[in-house]
């Protein structure tokens, strides 16, 4: 089992070398879209046809404002997308880098710090279609996108948390990244992405999201780029205690399999 010491002083070490990190993590995003006719911008153009079929569908089978309803539906399913990955895509974030671990010495965090670069593009890219409709809605305010920096934080450290439990156990156990795409379809379904909370509130749902922590990651995200207010503090607490609980998930799975990875690669 490696110590905690030993963890931290690789993750130490892994933040010195960002350089490498951020380099893999590009290139991770040129490598998916190489050869392609337009590139990272297929995000946009898939965010509009789900947008533009999803949305009108949803939207008028719930009764709700389309220049409220679409900016919600859109935000909410690109920081989704980006907590999904976290999830299952994390799972081949050791296997892929295999080749890398097996002839260089470096620490193995710079290979979840790479898939978190490369999430973390996908997602930037996908707001880019955020602030596209809000400025057609004439809804795009500065100041929520940059109230919206801590929430965007707290979202980071969780993902990375996520990323660290998906990518030791993805190691381990080969079966993680399917088995847990089919469990996160339910949960996508219960989180309210598709929908608002008034809805649930409305028909005394309240528990679907209560005692849904992603919700909270979503909404210090979510809520400030659409109200250009702060979330409600206690969205913050809770996201924070998910985020508690979620690294001390990952760090006592990283000290169990960190020293067997090689071996099971």
């Amino acid at each position: 089992m490696t110590s905690g010491r030993q963890l931290l002083a690789d993750a130490l070490t892994s933040c010195k070398l960002w350089r490498v990190w951020k380099f893999l993590g590009i290139q991770d995003i040129k490598t998916r879209f190489r050869r392609s006719l337009l590139g990272p911008l297929w995000i946009l153009l898939n965010l509009g046809i789900f947008v533009g079929g999803a949305g009108f569908v949803y939207g008028v089978m719930f009764g709700q404002p389309m220049g409220e309803f679409l900016p919600f539906l859109i935000t909410g399913f690109v920081i989704w997308g980006f907590l999904l990955s976290s999830f299952t895509d994390a799972g081949n974030a050791f296997v892929s880098a295999e080749g890398y671990i097996k002839q260089f010495s470096y620490p193995k965090q710079i290979y979840l710090l790479r898939a978190l670069v490369t999430y973390s593009i996908i997602m930037l890219i996908g707001f880019c279609a955020v602030v596209l409709m809000q400025v057609a809605l004439g809804r795009f305010d500065v100041a929520g996108w940059l109230i919206t920096i801590p929430g965007l934080a707290l979202l980071l450290v969780a993902a990375l948390a996520h990323i660290t439990i998906a990518a030791y156990l993805g190691t381990r156990f080969r079966d993680w990244p399917h088995a847990l795409a089919g469990i996160l379809q339910v949960v996508f379904f219960v989180t309210p992405i598709m929908f608002p909370i008034k809805m649930l509130q409305e028909k005394h749902l309240d528990f679907v999201y209560r005692y849904n922590p992603l919700y909270y990651l979503i909404d210090v995200v979510r809520h400030p780029i659409l109200t250009g207010n702060f979330a409600p503090p206690e969205n913050y607490a809770f996201a924070l205690l998910y985020i508690v609980v979620a690294w001390a998930a990952a760090i006592a799975i990283a000290r169990k399999l960190d020293n067997r990875l090689v071996f099971l690669l």
